[in-house]
């Protein structure tokens, strides 16, 4: 093996293709450890993606684990979303050599006590304070049996966050998060979300319309896009362009009708680019300050203006960059204004030099400083 650095990564789900929150930071740190010359091992819990040559070409060697998603295990005292990641074939693989281990998420840590009490450096990315997260998801959902299961699994996330005190250091992805884990145990470093920009890519001048874009099947998302429509989108006239992943019957009826806001439904990759590159304004809105917003980074790196409320950048360092609205009314106003305003070049050196601490190149050195090989 020579000096060649190796790191066990546990996944919580197949990190390809890189289409959403979590699983845009696992891909492109992958990436970035390959760059950096480490040879991941990756493990990663297989439900509804399949095995992929993908990741293949980032990583050392690829294990995939079926994610059990039995009944019984409602009724475990563990949280769900860890105990049907609990893969004894996992356990061994982690535990044969004398390599650190990186945990993606609380999700995956099952065998973090495990790892430790066979004297491995043992690692944890925490992507969410994920009680908070459910606990807002709780708040917000209409279906008791949902409900139900949600309030018993914000208490049981809570009380096994506590395992995180054992690890050897956190990686937290928002400042927010950071100061949690940093109170309660004293050993988290802030480490931003890993994404696919390499530069800025903003245009100046101006765009024609105003963009809101995200996964609409995410009830989150859903929630947002609605409340933006009726009360912000619908006292405009401004053209409107509202692009998503699997837009519901509900969400396609309101947008109808309105003759200047316009659905766009599954864009591909290059679609959304092109989206975010041509908007005059990213316009960004969620009911959640949990974790850090990969959208909000994809604004910032691809599109002009961005807006959005001050829940969408707790924790992410980044308020200096956006245009930061309150109220509906502020919005209407801000927009209308925004508008008439071409994007400039010195808002393009301004973002060049506060996002230069938000690379993927800064972020997985922030990492390997922590890591312990064994070589």
């Amino acid at each position: 093996m020579g000096n060649s650095k190796f790191l066990h990564v546990v996944a919580f789900n197949v990190p390809y293709p890189p289409n959403y929150g979590g699983i845009i930071d696992i891909y492109y740190k992958l990436a970035a450890f390959k760059d950096a010359n480490v040879k991941v091992i990756l493990h990663c819990f297989s439900y509804g993606r399949e095995k992929t040559e993908a990741l293949d070409k980032l990583c050392h060697k690829v294990y995939y684990y079926k994610r059990k998603n039995l009944f019984r295990f409602f009724f475990s005292s563990l949280p769900y979303i860890v105990i049907t990641r609990k893969d004894e074939e996992l356990v061994k693989n982690l535990t044969k050599d004398g390599h650190p281990v990186l945990f993606e998420g609380l999700h995956s840590s099952y065998f973090l006590l495990q790892c430790k009490s066979v004297g491995k450096n043992v690692f944890v990315r925490t992507h969410n304070i994920e009680h908070n997260y459910y606990g807002m998801l709780a708040r917000s959902e209409r279906n008791l049996f949902k409900k139900a299961y949600l309030l018993a699994e914000t208490r049981k996330l809570k009380a096994y966050e506590t395992i995180l005190k054992r690890a050897d250091q956190l990686f937290a992805i928002s400042k927010t998060d950071n100061a949690h884990f940093n109170k309660h145990y004293g050993n988290s470093t802030f480490v931003s979300a890993f994404h696919q920009h390499n530069e800025i890519s903003s245009k100046t001048g101006k765009g024609d319309y105003i963009l809101f874009h995200g996964n609409l099947s995410v009830p989150e998302n859903e929630k947002a896009l609605i409340y933006l429509v009726k009360n912000v989108f619908s006292k405009i006239t401004h053209h409107v362009k509202i692009a998503g992943k699997n837009p519901s019957q509900f969400t396609q009826r309101l947008c109808n009708r309105h003759t200047h806001i316009e659905l766009i439904g599954n864009p591909d990759d290059n679609q959304m680019k092109s989206l975010v590159n041509d908007a005059h304004i990213n316009l960004l809105y969620t009911y959640q300050p949990t974790g850090l917003k990969l959208k909000l980074l994809h604004s910032l790196h691809g599109g002009r203006f961005c807006m959005a409320n001050p829940l969408m950048l707790s924790g992410s360092g980044l308020d200096d960059l956006c245009e930061v609205y309150t109220t509906t009314d502020k919005a209407v106003q801000m927009i209308d204004e925004l508008m008439k305003t071409p994007f400039d070049k010195s808002q393009i050196t301004k973002r060049i030099n506060l996002l230069a601490g938000y690379k993927n190149t800064v972020n997985i050195q922030k990492i390997t400083n922590q890591l312990s090989f064994c070589v």
